[in-house]
């Protein structure tokens, strides 16, 4: 038994490097397995990490892209505020004179019914007098007829006139006469 020692030690020893070569060889394998996950994995960290890094860029250049944007948006809001402000103060008087030109119209209207007013009056007044004119016309045909009558007895009646006058002073001159006659 004592020979069989070494013997059995040594059939142990190669057993158990037999088992440690396998083991080895098993966890190298692991190990390798182990070490191409872990490759792969970085592989994947880094192309995450490229991505986030193009996204990141991406939305720089997007968020810088859009605040321009926003500048430019309030300088034309800007521009736009200013130029409706000189609008409006353009606009202003203009809408002062239409409301003095409203004023206006409104006291002309107010005038001009007045006018028609009056001027319908009047051509009733009108109608009045021509009408009055048109009765009036034969009277006056026969008072221009009585006229010239009247006309052609006047020479007539000067001369009856002067008659009467003549006759007048010759009977105050015959009066005269016969009061000193008479005295």
């Amino acid at each position: 038994m004592a020979e069989d020692l070494p013997l059995i030690v040594s059939k142990a020893v190669k057993d158990s490097l037999k088992k440690l070569q396998e083991e080895n060889s098993a966890l190298k394998e692991s190990n390798l397995i182990t070490r191409a996950e872990a490759e792969k994995l970085s592989c994947n960290l880094l192309m995450t990490e490229q991505e986030h890094s193009r996204l990141e860029d991406a939305m720089d250049a997007e968020l810088r892209s859009t605040r321009k944007e926003a500048s430019d948006l309030r300088q034309k809001l800007h521009l736009q505020v200013q130029e409706k402000i000189d609008l409006e103060s353009k606009l202003v008087p203009y809408r002062l004179k239409v409301a003095d030109l409203e004023a206006a119209r409104k006291a002309d209207a107010a005038k001009m019914e007045n006018l028609e007013k009056r001027s319908a009056d009047r051509e009733v007044l009108l109608g009045k007098v021509e009408k009055e004119r048109d009765n009036a016309i034969p009277e006056l045909a026969k008072a221009r007829e009585e006229a010239t009558k009247i006309a052609a007895k006047l020479p007539q009646a000067r001369d009856e006139g002067k008659k009467a006058a003549e006759d007048l002073a010759r009977a105050r001159e015959e009066k005269e006469e016969l009061k000193k006659q008479a005295q």
